[in-house]
């Protein structure tokens, strides 16, 4: 039987500084939080501790010339009990580093960073191809303080029509916004964006953060279908755009997105497509007027909308003066948190033959003036005016099994920080490894939330998002959990870890939720058969719980450590062993402990190396095996799927670099 494998897990026997036994899963690197209106916001804060520390710290430290004050606050004594550490940190306008450090009565110190994390401005940009921006037409590079999520959601079909789904969105990740780069969900370059970010973020001093839901070729009739339940019509393909886009990319921005870092507003530019289609004023006003209404009703949050005057182009020179009414007349509506953008018919008339803005080289730098122009309407007057929207809660995600299967059921403690709305309805939206949605888990609320791994879905990596309903609000993504179809139990114990320190191993973990746990036992073993009950300890119940323990007689070689798990209904279970190798380890690949005495044997290999492994007879017979690089942390665990007779076998091992073979003496 052939096995390939990816090896997933380091050894944990380096120096202390080394050790990844703090996480936070929120915020994310680069992520913008929306100021108010007197500059500043709040940031949730979401981690996870592998360690029994004494006390953990939080400090967002300001950085990149912001002279705010620095931040301090300290977990209380159940969350780091918990291991499930959740805050939410107000701050001012500017960059900060936010770092977790966790002090022991040992004297272990451990901490954990997340570089930059914004207080400034957060846009949702939509409209048509010349909002959307298009490759090689002069965009330029940001600088550090503009940043965008690097993805977009569509692709284009072999008939020619753009298709994005209309689910909840992924898990973003935030980079510096450079030239080619993606704007999520829809923007294909830093278009003028980049340059409108620049130019916003010397003025106020202040991160920007862009998303960009624009849609080539969509007039308002288009919009104004999607956003009433329709599937809108292509003209210029003759088909039909699946998926009530354009207009699901706005309102799951708004969901999945904005909800969850605020936003000052909508910047909406858009009518050139109307003017070449001769649209009457009183549709093209009725048609965004119910856009704006039903994206406000439809995400629950009642976004800005700043309103360019656009409807010029390469075939029409001069303004179309239907478009530019109603668009005036939409900024004229009593109470309809509408603003006045730039008059972008004034830019770069005639339009170059890309029908688009355009940076021409050795000309006119189109894109810098429509930048300019955004700039100019969004003056500080202005947006003094325009109120934010910003989140007014947060959810925490806890702490979730190691390994499940599917059809698997488990309890998910949760946390809330700032003003809930009442009772609130969270549902469990299962992520995989790139933070892309997959189905459904489970719903319910209050903590903890039961979920249930779904029956159909592939052996993987995955991740819970717990988001809240009416209105849709995400919160932080739980760290990673495997899935494996094989699996019959799960593994309740999210991390173990050793580590060495004056001549002691601390052995420690983090324990999920665990309602049906009796009790767990530290068992070591240094020949890898007999075993020694090392400590006991309770189960926790519906709260999750770190656990440690300090080895003070180790011995020397090689020692395992691993858990024992009784549960109520009399079942026993083990958890991922972890390894820790005194006076040296032993060389990669190589099969210890040789001879094999219990059918199973380990190897050590280099983190990410792919390998294949194969086992025969002396007469070239070759033997199933079972090889997994998840049962013992750092190690790969071979043994064969069938008993063998005692006898000399042949480990064939082939990596990206060769195929090696050595004898291994079953007994």
């Amino acid at each position: 039987m052939v096995k390939w494998l990816q090896i997933l897990f380091f050894l944990i026997t380096g120096p202390a500084g080394l050790y990844a036994q703090l996480n936070i899963t929120s915020p994310v690197n680069n992520q913008v939080m929306q100021r108010n209106l007197v500059g500043t916001a709040i940031i949730p804060v979401t981690g996870y501790a592998y360690f029994p520390y004494a006390r953990v710290t939080a400090f967002l430290t300001p950085i990149e010339g912001n002279s705010h004050s620095p931040k301090q606050w300290s977990f209380d004594q159940d969350q780091v009990l918990q291991g499930f550490l959740s805050t939410a940190m107000r701050a001012e306008t500017g960059w900060y580093q936010l770092k977790l450090i966790g002090y022991s009565d040992e004297g272990i110190t451990d901490s954990v960073v997340v570089p930059r994390v914004g207080v400034g401005e957060v846009f949702i940009v939509t409209g048509n191809s010349n909002a959307m921006g298009l490759p090689g037409l002069g965009s330029k590079d940001a600088s550090r303080n503009v940043v965008s999520f690097n993805a977009i959601n569509k692709t284009l079909n072999n008939e020619n029509i753009t298709v994005a789904p209309d689910a909840p969105m992924p898990a973003p990740r935030f980079t510096i916004l450079q030239k080619d780069n993606y704007i999520f969900p829809n923007g294909e370059t830093s278009w003028y964006w980049g340059e409108l970010g620049d130019m916003l973020s010397k003025r106020w001093n202040a991160p920007v953060l862009f998303f960009n839901a624009a849609w080539a070729a969509a007039n308002s009739e288009n919009y104004r279908d999607a956003a009433t339940g329709k599937d809108a019509y292509n003209l210029y393909v003759g088909k039909f755009w699946p998926n009530r886009q354009p207009y699901s990319n706005i309102v799951n921005t708004m969901r999945y997105l904005t909800s969850w870092t605020g936003s000052r507003a909508v910047l909406w530019s858009h009518g050139e497509n109307d003017a070449q289609l001769s649209f009457k004023e009183e549709d093209y006003f009725n048609h965004i007027r119910t856009l704006i209404e039903n994206s406000r009703r439809d995400s629950g949050y009642n976004i800005p909308w700043v309103i360019a005057r656009n409807s010029a182009s390469n075939t029409l020179k001069d303004p179309y003066l239907p478009v530019i009414n109603a668009q005036n007349r939409l900024l004229a509506i009593q109470n309809f948190n509408t603003f006045k953008g730039p008059d972008l018919d004034t830019i770069q008339i005639p339009r170059p033959v890309s029908g688009h803005f355009e940076n021409v080289t050795g000309g006119m730098q189109g894109l810098t003036l429509a930048a300019s122009a955004w700039s100019r309407s969004l003056a500080d007057s202005v947006v003094n005016k325009i109120s934010p929207i910003q989140p007014e809660y947060f959810i925490h995600t806890g702490v979730t099994p190691a390994r499940l299967y599917p059809g698997a059921s488990f309890s998910l403690p949760f946390e809330i920080t700032g003003k809930i709305p009442g009772t609130v309805t969270m549902h469990a939206e299962l992520l995989d490894k790139s933070g892309d949605f997959v189905a459904n888990a489970g719903s319910g609320t209050h903590s903890p939330l039961s979920i249930t791994i779904p029956l159909n879905i592939p052996n993987g990596d995955y991740r819970i998002r717990l988001t809240a309903a009416n209105p849709v609000l995400p919160g932080s993504v739980s760290g990673e959990f495997y899935v494996n179809g094989n699996y019959k139990n799960m593994e309740h114990v999210n991390t173990i870890a050793a580590r060495i320190e004056d001549q002691n191993i601390y052995v420690s973990w983090l324990l999920s939720a665990d309602p049906e746990l009796k009790k767990m036992t530290l068992q070591k073993t240094t020949d890898g058969i007999n075993h020694t009950d090392l400590k006991s300890f309770e189960g926790v119940g519906i709260v999750s719980r770190v656990n440690g323990y300090k080895d003070l007689n180790p011995g020397e070689g090689t020692i395992f450590y691993r858990l024992q798990m009784e549960h109520l209904n009399g079942n026993t279970s083990y958890s991922t062993i972890v390894t820790i190798f005194l006076n040296g380890a032993p060389q990669d690949l190589l099969v210890f402990p040789n001879p094999v005495i219990n059918q199973q044997f380990y190897l050590k290999a280099e983190t990410g190396n792919a390998i294949q492994c194969m086992l025969f007879d002396m007469r070239g017979n070759e033997h199933p095996i079972y090889v997994s690089d998840r049962e013992a942390i750092g190690l790969i665990t071979v043994r064969p799927v069938h008993y063998l007779p005692s006898g000399i076998y042949i480990l064939k091992i082939v990596t990206e670099t060769g195929a090696s073979t050595q004898r291994v003496l079953f007994k």
